[in-house]
């Protein structure tokens, strides 16, 4: 199975293996570790002409700019390509890389870097690049098939943020309008591969049309999932989509039968761990916790010494301490207006407790979700966890984006005290909690509107 890495810093992956943010963020890319090891593989050419702005600088001379795509390897940059613009601007570059992907663009001249982007990269693609700096915020734009495909695949999940922020700024925000929105999204990703058939930006967008509508349409994620091959690179979360979807359609049982099919046709044993992954999933989601353990046991013995044997120490501990009924762990933080917030000070309404990463493109997606819980009622406490350490990053979130609700930033991550006795190693995570103090459940990922109905309904029954 072919698997390409992202742009983002290897310390922002989510911490269960196999789960891809793909949001940008400046910085290295950073391919997982059992594939970077290998050979390269992956050839491309990369040419093209950088220029400056005539009103800053009207020397005809463009020589010096330096031009590097690298790759993260263990907190180290690893030239995949390196060139340097002769007096007209223009470079060219043979690419080395060790799998298709997306990698770190970084363009510097005299000692100062003028931009980090980012540029796919495929077997045999030659891709150009035409810029007149200073660019400023504009994203670089690098022109091949790929890369073209790449970037209507971000565009079309900015659009889609945008239409909800602005859904959210209308003041109009309904679960059926958002709805609309996220169909529209949706086809409109699924649509790409017909564009851009074969690309990276393709498979991503097939995989988000199917996680975008998970939990809004169970039977068009059942449906368009069984079109998406075993070697697309969020696989695993497909697979995770589906059988919450066939829970909820068909019952536990016919979500079960479902994963022991889809397992037994795997061979690439990383997929086959993720989806053994989601067996203990299934059995805690209809309470039969005995088979879950009994099956997190088996993962510990049979993937030992892997990341898969931490996970399902992970699991252990969530069935032993964090099951629906169970007294949810006791909290007392500090938020980012100086109070000082407790769990226990907080009972008699309902809390959704939300652990995120604020750029992480699931979380901003559904933050007017997360604001509608606000303004349609004040029977709901939204105590909102940020596992980023940079406050700067954490403030970011909120320049078009009102703070409601209580928030709080976790300065030593997934190490915080908070973090640790709720298990959080997916983001983003939220616990609905009952005015009693007691958990309800757990939602991963992209579920705001399932937990939404569900929290609105504990808050009319008081």
């Amino acid at each position: 199975m072919t698997r390409y890495g992202s742009t983002l810093p290897c310390w922002l992956y989510r911490k269960m293996p196999g789960l891809w943010v793909l949001a940008f963020l400046p910085g290295l890319a950073c391919a997982q570790e059992e594939e970077t090891s290998a050979d390269p593989t992956v050839k491309a050419l990369f040419s093209g002409m950088l220029t400056v702005n005539p009103e800053v600088d009207p020397t005809p001379d463009y020589r010096g700019f330096e031009v590097l795509v690298a790759v993260d390897r263990g907190g180290e940059p690893d030239t995949l390509g390196f060139a340097v613009t002769d007096s007209a601007g223009a470079f060219s570059m043979d690419i080395v890389a060790p799998q298709r992907g997306i990698y770190a663009l970084i363009i510097s001249r005299r000692g100062q870097i003028l931009k980090v982007d980012e540029m796919a990269i495929a077997e045999a693609d030659t891709a150009s690049l035409r810029a007149q700096f200073p660019v400023g915020q504009r994203r670089l734009r690098v022109r091949s098939q790929e890369n073209a495909a790449w970037m209507a695949y971000q565009n079309a999940r900015a659009q889609h943020s945008q239409s909800i922020l602005d859904l959210v700024r209308s003041g109009e925000y309904t679960n059926e309008g958002a709805g609309r929105h996220v169909e529209l999204s949706s086809s409109l990703l699924w649509n790409m591969q017909g564009t851009f058939p074969g690309t990276m930006g393709a498979e991503m967008s097939a995989a988000e049309s199917v996680l975008m509508i998970a939990g809004w349409s169970d039977s068009l994620v059942v449906a368009r999932a069984e079109d998406i091959p075993s070697d697309n690179v969020r696989y695993a979360e497909i697979v995770r989509a589906v059988r919450q979807s066939t829970a909820r359609l068909e019952g536990q049982e016919e979500a079960i039968a479902y994963l022991e099919e889809t397992v037994g046709s795997l061979e690439q044993e990383e997929l086959r761990a993720e989806v053994h992954a989601e067996f203990v999933a299934a059995h805690m989601d209809s309470l039969n916790f005995d088979e879950a353990r009994n099956v997190a046991q088996l993962m510990q013995t049979t993937y030992s010494g892997t990341l898969w044997a931490t996970w399902a120490a992970n699991a252990l501990y969530e069935l032993e301490y964090l099951m629906p009924g169970m007294p949810a762990p006791s909290f007392a933080v500090r938020t980012t207006t100086g109070d000082s917030v407790r769990l226990a000070d907080l009972r008699g309404k309902p809390v959704v407790l939300e652990f995120y990463q604020p750029r992480d493109a699931v979380y901003q997606r559904e933050f007017g979700g997360r604001n509608s819980l606000l303004t349609e009622t004040d029977g709901i406490h939204v105590v909102s966890v940020s596992l980023e350490p940079d406050s700067l990053l954490n403030d970011a979130l909120f320049d078009e984006r009102e703070p409601r609700g209580i928030f709080v930033y976790a300065a030593s991550g997934y190490q915080a005290e908070i973090a640790r006795s709720y298990n959080v190693n997916y983001l983003p995570v939220r616990f609905l909690i009952g005015s009693d103090g007691k958990l309800v459940a757990k939602y991963e990922g992209g579920a705001m509107a399932v937990l939404r109905e569900r929290a609105l309904s504990l808050a009319s029954d008081l």
